[in-house]
Parts: C-alpha cells; sequence; structure tokens
C-alpha cells in the first residue's frame, strides 16, 4: 500500500486585532518596546501562539480620546482594543452600549495571561457597573500625600489627617515661608486647569466632605436611582459646595501662581523642581515627579501620608485607572480579549514595574514585588495599598453624561481659582446647565 503524504492544514490567516493607546514608550513598554514600535520577542510569541496580528497605533491624549470616541459613535470596529479609563469613558461608553462587557471571556483565555484575582477589587470595581466588566485596568493608582519631610520639620508640622489639620498645615507653612523670605516655594501644588483634568481630585474633596458623590438629590449615582428618584442635582447645595470650595480655596491660597492653567504635568514639575511642599491628592504624580527628578536632596526629603479625611468622616479620593477595553462593533471579540488580557496581566505588570519602579500597578502580587519594594520600602507600599483597598471606586456617578459633567465641573472650578468667577456664580451656572442637561437627556419624564 503506497502511503498519501498528509498535506499539513493550512493555518487560517491571523486575526487583525489594532488597539489604540497614548503614553507611547510609557505602558506596554515590555510588548512593543521603549519607543512602542518595537516587534518583541514576547509579543512574537504571544502572536504566533494565538494566530493574531497586533497593530498599535499611538497619539496624544486628546487626540486618541477624540479617536476612540469617534470609532465608537460611528460603530465602525476600526480599533478593537481601546484605552479607556475610570474619569469617564468607562462609565460614559458603558452605560451607553458602545463597549463589549468582558465577563463571559474570562473563560476562554488561559490565567497565564489574566487572572481576574490578581487585581485589587476596588480596580475592577472601577471598570464594572451592573454586574459587567467593561475595562481591564493596567497602571492605576488611589489617593495619597507626598510632602517634604525637611520642610515639615523645619516648621513643625506633621502630614495632615483632617481638612481643618490641612488648612492649618498649609497656613503655617505659608507664613513660615513668608517670614524667612523664602522665594518659589509653595505650600501646596494641585492641578486646576479648565476641562475634566482637576475633577478627578475636586470630586475627592466633595466626596469627603459629604460621604456620598452628592451630584444629584439623595445621592443618587446612576441612571437608574436618578430617574426613578427624578432626583434633581443639587450643584448649589452645601453637600457639593462645600467640597468644591474647599478645593479651590486651596489651590487659590496655597498654590503657585497660574496654578488655575495647571495640569498633572505642571503639578509634577513644580514638586520635582523643589518648589512645592505638598503634593495631592493624586499621589501618583509626586511618584512621576521623583522618578524623573535628578535632585537627590529632594528624593531622599520626600515622605508619603494617607490624604486627610472631610467632615463625614471620609478621605479624599483621587482613584484613577488606566484601562483597557473593548470595542461592540469589533468583528474578532475573542481575538481582541486575548489581547486585552495579554496587555493587562500580572507579566505585564510586572514589566510596567521594573520600567516605572512605582507603585501604581493594579495586581498586589506586583505591588509587593523587588522592583517596586526596594525602590519605596515596604512600609510606603503598604500606605499605598491601604489607600487603594479604602477607596470608593464610585466616588462620582456612573452615568452616560459623565464625560460632559467631568468637563464642566473641571472648568468651573478653574474659573474660580483664577477669581474669573466666585464660587457661588460658578456653581450656580454649573447647576442650571446640569438641570437643563439632564433634562434633554430625558431622565424626568
Amino acid at each position: 500500500m503506497v502511503e498519501v503524504p498528509v498535506e499539513p492544514e493550512e493555518r487560517p490567516e491571523p486575526a487583525k486585532i489594532r488597539v489604540i493607546s497614548f503614553n507611547q514608550g510609557f505602558v506596554f513598554t515590555d510588548i512593543f518596546g521603549a519607543d512602542g514600535l518595537e516587534d518583541t520577542e514576547r509579543l512574537k510569541e504571544f502572536e504566533d501562539k494565538e494566530n493574531i496580528d497586533v497593530i498599535v497605533e499611538w497619539g496624544d491624549e486628546t487626540a486618541i480620546r477624540q479617536k476612540v470616541g469617534s470609532d465608537l459613535a460611528a460603530g465602525t470596529g476600526r480599533y478593537c482594543v481601546m484605552v479607556l479609563g475610570t474619569d469617564g469613558n468607562i462609565q460614559t461608553y458603558g452605560t451607553g452600549g458602545l463597549v463589549e462587557p468582558l465577563n463571559e471571556y474570562f473563560d476562554t483565555v488561559e490565567q497565564d495571561y489574566v487572572n481576574l484575582d490578581d487585581f485589587y477589587p476596588s480596580f475592577v470595581e472601577a471598570n464594572s457597573f451592573d454586574g459587567q466588566i467593561y475595562g481591564l485596568p493596567y497602571f492605576s493608582f488611589g489617593p495619597g500625600m507626598i510632602y517634604r519631610t525637611d520642610i515639615f520639620e523645619k516648621y513643625g508640622v506633621e502630614p495632615p489627617t483632617t481638612m481643618d489639620e490641612l488648612y492649618e498645615v498649609l497656613e503655617t507653612l505659608k507664613q513660615g515661608f513668608e517670614a524667612d523670605g523664602v522665594e518659589n516655594m509653595y505650600p501646596l501644588t494641585m492641578r486646576a486647569a479648565p476641562g475634566e483634568e482637576p475633577s478627578l481630585d475636586l470630586l475627592g474633596f466633595v466626596y469627603a466632605n459629604a460621604g456620598q458623590p452628592a451630584w444629584f438629590e439623595g445621592g443618587a449615582s446612576t441612571p437608574e436611582e436618578i430617574k426613578a428618584n427624578k432626583a434633581q442635582p443639587v450643584f448649589t447645595s452645601p453637600e457639593f459646595a462645600d467640597g468644591f470650595k474647599d478645593f479651590t480655596e486651596l489651590s487659590a491660597r496655597y498654590g503657585p501662581p497660574g496654578i488655575s492653567t495647571h495640569t498633572w504635568v505642571d503639578m509634577m514639575n513644580l514638586y520635582m523642581q523643589g518648589n512645592a511642599a505638598i503634593l495631592m491628592p493624586s499621589a501618583i504624580n509626586g511618584y512621576a515627579a521623583l522618578t524623573s527628578s535628578g535632585d537627590e536632596e529632594l528624593k531622599a526629603n520626600t515622605g508619603f501620608a494617607p490624604v486627610p479625611v472631610g467632615d463625614s468622616g471620609e478621605a479624599i479620593q483621587s482613584f484613577w485607572s488606566f484601562s483597557m477595553g473593548m470595542n461592540k462593533d469589533c468583528p474578532d471579540k475573542e481575538e481582541a480579549f486575548k489581547v486585552i488580557a495579554f496587555l493587562t496581566g500580572k507579566e505585564s505588570q510586572q514589566g510596567f514595574a521594573e520600567m516605572t519602579g512605582w507603585p501604581t500597578v493594579s495586581v498586589s502580587e506586583v505591588m509587593h514585588s523587588e522592583p517596586i519594594v526596594s525602590r519605596w520600602g515596604e512600609e510606603e507600599v503598604m500606605l499605598n495599598e491601604q489607600a487603594i483597598l479604602d477607596s470608593d471606586p464610585y466616588y462620582f456617578p456612573y452615568i452616560p453624561e459623565l464625560n460632559e459633567f467631568m468637563d464642566r465641573i473641571g472648568t468651573a472650578a478653574s474659573t474660580t481659582v483664577s477669581g474669573e468667577k466666585t464660587a457661588d456664580e460658578a456653581l450656580q451656572e454649573l447647576q442650571d446647565w446640569a438641570v437643563e442637561r439632564m433634562e434633554q437627556a430625558g431622565y424626568y419624564e
């Protein structure tokens, strides 16, 4: 009998999965290389094993956010895997039905890529609502205070634990700097530029004072709660206004000139250049400052402390996750999820830790790994971890209109800090807009 050779089964064409993200050369460097454009061995092994062709597109944050929104709205499915974030994208696109719930896909990938139990629960919660997960966290952060230990010692102050103590410490530092003729040194660096950016921190002050996301009557924070109770916006109420005024007053009184235009980059640079005694509440920007600075004295005299609590007894919040999600119109969903799992899993986060050394990873095992602990010490790592565990990821409402609200709230704060408007004027304008916007969206029909 003549044996007929068996032709090897032809492998199908690889699924092309297009990824879109910002932070080129900072995120996923173990996969895409230091310039974000390299076909690393790790990437090649993944592509060969899964028969997937991963195509990554980079750009600046504003442009990428616009492309993500446009692609989702158009329903083209061009970008299967996209950077989202828990400061509006997850909420807006998830509640709007534009991104794919991920729950059903976990059984389709190896746990070597991703295991949901590896993540800190609060970062998973921040990417979820109504029992559905809409993104997986890559790097993430909770609140904290980065401060100059040498300056605190010189002026006899301790890290504040309450809002009242925060005012007292900042006033002591301000008076001390003035008495000593210290120039170009400010008690506080925060961010108050127009747009959505300040909202992430400002809303943490609101939460600390009110004990809830005090945007709507009764603390309603989901579309269902708002509609069921016909809950009106309450931006002029003490519950919201007190936290808003704390943030804007602290920024204007104790921050540098021009703080009403400051983004996170300016916030970071001021501390990095040795011109601020306190950076809060988004401590990640302090770690960015320390790793970017060549000032060894600054590094040796910097400490980390928990953020103060407000009148409610809750801590000031500042909580964010750089997340990767899936376009609902992606034609190759299982393959897209494998890419998401590959990008955000423990091995990838270990690569981020080795590259940055920052205690801002989303996986607990990686948080306690050598690159982070050797840089900051176990005590500081534990303080960061406790801030994550104690955080409430739902310190602002999860509604489809969140992106718009974050932009309006941040801009209202900026105009207040600059002195263009009083806090009451800015809040009344915000209230009037919010009522009209919610009526347009049909919440009170």
